[in-house]
């Protein structure tokens, strides 16, 4: 869903578990939270605080 990055809850080279919370969403006046869908590292951020975001854009990349 076409929104707003509100937070992002981790950096790069973080490592993280399965349903940890990576970033903090806003898409008409309701909040989601993504959470990781595996173990791993955060290998790349490709959004910012404010960026305004679109259905199937990266957002994280995990390894």
């Amino acid at each position: 869903m076409p929104g707003t990055v509100m937070k992002v809850l981790v950096s790069v080279g973080e490592k993280v578990k399965k349903g940890d919370h990576l970033l903090i969403t806003e898409a008409m006046k309701m909040e989601t939270t993504v959470q990781a869908p595996i173990d791993g590292m955060v290998k790349k951020i490709y959004v910012n605080e404010n960026d305004v975001i679109q259905t199937a854009d990266l957002l994280i990349e995990l390894d």
